[in-house]
């Protein structure tokens, strides 16, 4: 079985919604050789205040699993969920996943930063197992900003797999604070164009990401981004997203409502995504998510952790 070409439509590793996250301590003793890449050895990740989040999430929910942040002195610490583990090591810092069936585990080592504590570079690997048959992806990430700090190029380069070498590149162009498109393209003559529009100025982000703009990405679970080491938020929330891949397929999503607290922080964001509906919440030291019980794993229709891989939860759509 193709693993690269089983499955459900791409929602983006960022999604998250099958694999959850836990905290708990790295030890020191099985280090890396260092990898190659620009940018500093990265110890820990930024504060979150200077990345642009007004008010620190400390509580995320797509509705099938809830997560939550903890930071000290402004900088996340770690993660807890209902459904899989999540590490941050420090000194130097290392992520690890593993998803809640144990099959599939993620790791990004030999981090380096830029001057704002953006991530620059990892090495990445992938081990996981489908149908009692393993598969193994190895390589790195590398990623750029520009002026402002907001992400505008994203890399990955696997030169070990247990299907072949792969590599692919997303671009992204941002305009008054907001990002309004990203390009995907891989060595195989494949794309994806995302187009984000901003018509509704009343809706400002305080510090959140829209289920349509992780889908927009490629790296990372939500933590990531909330650990402030992928760069500065939108300045308001998407209103909508259209993506066209090169096989002809569109997805579209259309953001519903954005609901504030009485501080402005934002609790939930209702999009809808080609007719089905998706709330993401949002939680904070002093507005916790209300929604605390019937957390599942996510319908198979939904979960990018039904085609394991980076490079198969992209190529997802192509049959």
């Amino acid at each position: 079985m193709d693993v690269k070409a089983k499955g459900v439509k791409w929602l983006s590793l960022a999604l998250c919604l099958t694999a959850g996250f836990s905290l708990f301590a790295c030890s020191d003793d099985d280090e890396d050789e260092g990898g190659s890449g620009e940018g500093t050895p990265a110890q820990q990740p930024p504060k979150v205040s200077d990345v642009g989040f007004q008010f620190p999430v400390t509580q995320y929910s797509n509705g099938y699993n809830l997560e939550t942040y903890n930071y000290s002195d402004g900088r996340m610490t770690g993660a807890t969920s209902n459904n899989g583990s999540y590490t941050i090591s420090y000194n130097p810092l290392r992520l690890k996943s593993v998803n809640g069936s144990g099959s599939e585990t993620i790791e990004l080592i030999n981090i380096k930063v830029n001057d704002s504590g953006f991530m620059t570079y990892a090495d990445y690997s992938n081990t996981y197992s489908y149908y009692d048959e393993y598969y193994f992806e190895k390589g790195y990430l590398t990623f750029s900003y520009d002026a402002e700090g907001h992400l505008v190029n994203e890399s990955l380069y696997i030169n070990e797999s247990s299907d072949g070498p792969y590599s692919c590149t997303l671009t992204y162009t941002w305009e008054n604070g907001n990002m309004v498109k990203s390009v995907y393209k891989d060595n195989e003559n494949w794309s994806e164009v995302c187009t984000l529009a901003y018509e509704n100025d009343q809706w400002t982000n305080s510090g959140v990401f829209t289920e349509s703009f992780l889908y927009a990405g490629m790296m990372g679970e939500p933590v990531i981004y909330f650990s402030g080491l992928l760069g500065r938020l939108t300045r308001l929330i998407p209103t909508s997203m259209v993506d066209t891949d090169s096989d002809g397929y569109v997805d579209n999503y259309v953001t519903q409502a954005v609901n504030y607290n009485p501080d402005h922080s934002i609790s939930s964001i209702v999009e809808d995504e080609n007719g089905y509906s998706l709330t993401t919440y949002f939680g904070y030291a002093g507005y916790p998510i209300q929604q605390q019980s019937g957390y599942s794993a996510a319908p198979a229709w939904k979960s990018p952790k039904a085609v394991h891989g980076m490079k198969a939860r992209r190529m997802m759509k192509r049959k």
